[in-house]
């Protein structure tokens, strides 16, 4: 009994030394909608009963803190528009509010309220919600069909799901993909068998943003003829670049051919003659040192004959 009641005393002076030095911390989560502006309040307590608040904002790294007293003037460092504010009607009570809430506002803020006979503290975790876009489609891979329900940038990541199930669960393949901005796509690959052309499917989904599940219908029809016509279309623009192709490189085979027939040609009539031409030529050459010896000859005769006659 006695030491029971030490225990006692003993746990009463370790609170009120907690609620003297700054109270017992309180946590909790806040999920907020991006976009929007937002009021985060440190607790319930009226502004009449209160000496101060100082919020201390832990942004990825950031530190901030803004104050607010009956005694002193306010105290802010912190970006982005966020500021302390009373309320204007009824009870009094301070908040603080942070316009146009986004996900780099994610972070942990904590207040401390100071008032007449106390303190309080709360630990605040915040998070941004972000609705995501819910959309199906039909997807051709490995030879085979697959439904596609997907959940893209959402936060947190939605739970997608296919009211139509044939088989075994391994026909469905969930697939979750992180996004640079600090959302996440949702996908759910639904394999189709193969008796299954035509018909609709209906995905299920469910995130935070909403306050009830959402679903969208996926329309089947015959997956032959979509094979079919991708196949046309892939083989028509095949044929297509083949004879593109074989255009240009006709065309730039024959200009080339044509410009080099019509230098020879030009070369040809200029400078060689032809081989009639070459041929009398040479007869030419040939007759002209006969003639002019026998001229020389008779030339010759004539001027003796003279002299002895």
């Amino acid at each position: 009994m006695g030491h029971t009641w030490i225990l006692s005393a003993v746990y009463f002076m370790a609170t009120s030394a907690s609620i003297i030095c700054g109270g017992v911390a309180v946590t909790r989560t806040e999920h907020f909608e991006v976009g929007k502006g937002v009021d985060l309040r440190c607790s319930n307590r009226t502004w009449s009963n209160t000496l101060h608040y100082i919020w201390k904002i832990n942004n990825s790294g950031i530190h901030c803190l803004t104050s607010e007293s009956t005694t002193k003037t306010r105290h802010n460092n912190c970006n982005g528009g966020k500021t302390l504010r009373n309320t204007t009607s009824g009870d009094t009570w301070s908040y603080l509010f942070i316009p146009h809430f986004g996900i780099k506002d994610e972070g942990t803020y904590t207040c401390e309220e100071v008032y007449r006979g106390g303190a309080d503290k709360a630990i605040i975790t915040v998070f941004a919600r972000v609705p995501p876009v819910l959309s199906t489609r039909l997807e051709h891979d490995g030879g085979q069909w697959f439904a596609v329900c997907s959940a893209a940038r959402g936060k947190p990541e939605a739970t997608v799901s296919w009211e139509e199930k044939w088989g075994s669960p391994e026909e469905v393949t969930e697939r979750s993909t992180p996004n640079t901005d600090g959302t996440v796509t949702v996908e759910s690959w639904l394999l189709l068998p193969d008796d299954i052309t035509q018909g609709n499917l209906t995905c299920v989904a469910s995130q935070a943003s909403w306050p009830q599940n959402k679903s969208t219908i996926l329309e089947l029809s015959n997956r032959t003829s979509w094979f079919d016509l991708t196949t046309i279309v892939v083989t028509s623009c095949a044929v297509l670049l083949i004879v593109v192709t074989a255009v240009v490189f006709s065309y730039a085979a024959r200009k080339p051919l044509g410009k080099l027939s019509s230098f020879i040609s030009r070369c040809c009539k200029s400078d060689v003659p032809p081989s009639s031409e070459f041929k009398q030529a040479q007869e030419v050459e040939e007759v002209e040192p006969y003639e002019s010896y026998v001229q020389r000859v008779n030339s010759i005769y004539n001027s003796s004959a003279d002299l002895f006659g």
